[in-house]
């Protein structure tokens, strides 16, 4: 049976989209297959941290990335009495001694047009996937296309990237491991303030929970604030009479916690979320492999799951490049190498997964006695030794 493709990557996210660019980019012929016809609106993951912007350079993207965002180069912490210490990202190595802050949606538009650059007709809209078959010369995946027509698609190899309850793990039968955490959120995207330097993030661990804020392209500021358990959030989308619905809700909270006074108009979006994690029990059977939220799911506090996701595609787009070095790829030497890249890249999730928690459990309410014993610990570990420790832990060290 023909093939279609060296490569179908199933979900055109981020992920799914940098690692298609990858491959083409190394020469494999690639089809990749998004559901959705549409991106959807609002700014997700705005964080692209060095390593992750070490992948996107060597795609092409990271320049254009770099002019549309901003570069946070210094984190405040605060605690309950004010503040404790602060990170500054010039002792990061070179050549990216920063987090850029930029909206998804441009992300992901950078890296489509990048993909449209080099592989026109790489990209399938409107493409869903129902299930695959392996046999020893390839893979099958089943599915209809964008017209509804019913399609088979068939590679060498398949990489799901298709998020946390996508049709390609399901079909593995590759179970996960995971849950809800107790922790809910609201964030809003409003107008910067005087109060905070254009280039610093602010991490305010106030007693009745976490405020969070960085800035973002066009003089905007994005606030995270952990919802208590009492807190009465207002819809999205449904202001009351003579408020500002839920960006004034943000407002009011952050200014309640840390003393700054953002504007509560919303300039961007604003949603309240709950957070989840999750870890597939394998990452590759045969052929097929999973990347970025279809392989494991981690709390977005601290920013790295989309970053994370590149470092899968990455390592994965080496692995099959080499597979293929010399002559056609067998079954085994597919099967082996993806095994390899999975295991691997299993063990950076379970580190990342444990980072989110911890950063995530940091920010739950407390009461006086252990906001103060928090608080004096969290300054000694942003002094002399433990800052570069506490560097490394916020900028995805390790995780590679």
């Amino acid at each position: 049976m023909g093939r279609d493709a060296d490569v179908v990557v199933v979900g055109a996210g981020p992920v799914g989209t940098a690692l298609a660019l990858d491959l083409v980019r190394r020469g494999r012929s690639v089809r990749l297959l998004e559901a959705r016809t549409t991106r959807p609106p609002g700014s997700r993951a705005i964080g692209v941290h060095p390593a992750g912007l070490a992948v996107l350079d060597g795609l092409g993207v990271a320049d254009e990335l770099l002019a549309a965002g901003r570069r946070v180069r210094r984190g405040r912490a605060w605690g309950a009495a004010g503040p404790v210490g602060e990170l500054d990202l010039a002792a990061l190595p070179p050549p990216y001694r920063f987090v850029l802050t930029v909206p998804q949606p441009v992300t992901e538009g950078v890296l489509r047009a990048a993909l449209a650059n080099a592989a026109p007709e790489a990209l399938e809209l409107g493409a869903r996937v129902a299930g695959l078959a392996q046999d020893p010369d390839g893979v099958t995946v089943v599915g209809r296309s964008g017209d509804g027509a019913e399609r088979c698609w068939r590679a060498a190899v398949v990489v799901g990237c298709d998020g946390r309850d996508g049709a390609v793990r399901e079909a593995l039968r590759v179970g996960r491991r995971g849950g809800a955490y107790p922790d809910r959120f609201a964030m809003a995207d409003l107008p910067e303030g005087p109060e905070l330097a254009d280039d610093e993030a602010l991490i305010a661990l106030a007693r009745a929970g976490v405020v969070e804020g960085f800035p973002l392209p066009g003089g905007v500021r994005r606030w995270v604030v952990r919802v208590g358990r009492d807190d009465d959030v207002p819809p999205e989308g449904a202001p009351p009479a003579g408020g500002h619905g839920l960006a004034g809700w943000v407002a009011e909270r952050v200014a309640r916690r840390t003393g700054l006074r953002p504007q509560p108009e919303l300039v961007g979006g604003a949603s309240a979320f709950g957070v989840e994690r999750w870890l597939a029990d394998r990452f590759a059977v045969g052929r097929v492999a999973l990347a970025g939220d279809a392989a494991h799911v981690l709390s977005p506090i601290g920013g790295q799951g989309m970053n994370l996701g590149w470092l899968d595609a990455a390592a994965l787009a080496a692995a099959v490049d080499a597979a293929w070095e010399g002559s056609e790829p067998t079954g085994p030497r597919i099967a082996a190498a993806l095994d390899a890249v999975g295991r691997q890249r299993r063990r950076a999730a379970r580190r990342a997964i444990a980072r989110a928690a911890g950063n995530t459990a940091l920010g739950r309410p407390v009461g006086p006695a252990a906001a103060a014993v928090r608080d004096a610990l969290l300054a000694r570990y942003l002094r002399r030794p433990w800052d570069a420790s506490a560097l490394a832990r916020f900028t995805m060290g390790g995780l590679a």
